[in-house]
């Protein structure tokens, strides 16, 4: 079947649920505030589109896939992304992810190297075996989501938080990560984190810092109490 080309169109409020999309090829293209839900891409392809105020909720790929697309402040639901990445594996599905909620997606054996994520919700998901290099994850809400095998040199997780990634089983030099989340870090390395003297809390009858013990606190120059 002939495939048919739609070029650097605008797409807005168009709801898919359950459809079946085939044979189409989307050129730079902009889906502006669209649902596709449970629907199912046959040999369509979607280069250099952006997403913006778009659902996505368990689309099903057969030989489809997506080249340097955008999204922001889109909900993505199910996806995996394996299913979508060029067939080719010389570049990436994703130009950037900002802003959006996504649950449930899988990564698995993806070239991300320099992606961004930044400032969004990715739960309950997984990244194996990625190569997150350079990756932008600041502010990311990452609670119950999984990293194995990845390599995450230099990626920036400040502010990211309820992330699961053990030393163990990626490969983190030189990635920047935000106190306290940064203890998964040591997770099934056995290792033990105890308070330190600083974090203690002081006894109610502890001197002031810089009074020797004994010595009473008073105004300065005013005479000791008898």
């Amino acid at each position: 079947m002939r495939e048919k080309v739609v070029s650097e169109r605008r797409f807005q409020g168009v709801e898919l649920v359950g459809q079946i999309v085939a044979h189409e090829r989307f050129l730079r293209c902009e889906f502006v505030g669209c649902v596709a839900d449970g629907c199912s891409f046959g040999g369509c392809t979607f280069e250099e589109c952006s997403f913006v105020g778009c659902r996505v909720a368990d689309p099903r790929s057969q030989n489809s896939f997506l080249r340097a697309c955008d999204f922001e402040g889109c909900e993505l639901v199910g996806v995996d992304w394996s299913l979508w990445w060029p067939g080719d594996r010389g570049g990436s599905a994703l130009a950037g992810v900002r802003s959006c909620r996504l649950e449930q997606n899988a990564f698995d054996g993806l070239n991300l190297r320099g992606s961004t994520f930044a400032e969004s919700s990715v739960r309950k998901s997984r990244f194996d075996a990625c190569d997150l290099r350079d990756c932008d994850l600041r502010g990311c809400d990452l609670y119950g989501t999984g990293f194995a095998d990845c390599r995450m040199q230099r990626a920036d997780l400040t502010g990211a938080r309820g992330y699961r990634l053990s030393l163990l089983r990626n490969r983190v030099q030189g990635a920047r990560f935000t106190y306290p989340d940064c203890l998964a870090l040591l997770e099934g390395t056995g290792a033990v984190v105890v308070p330190g003297e600083a974090d203690a809390a002081p006894a109610d009858d502890a001197p002031a810092a810089g009074v020797p013990s004994g010595e009473k606190v008073g105004r300065p120059g005013a005479p000791a109490a008898s």
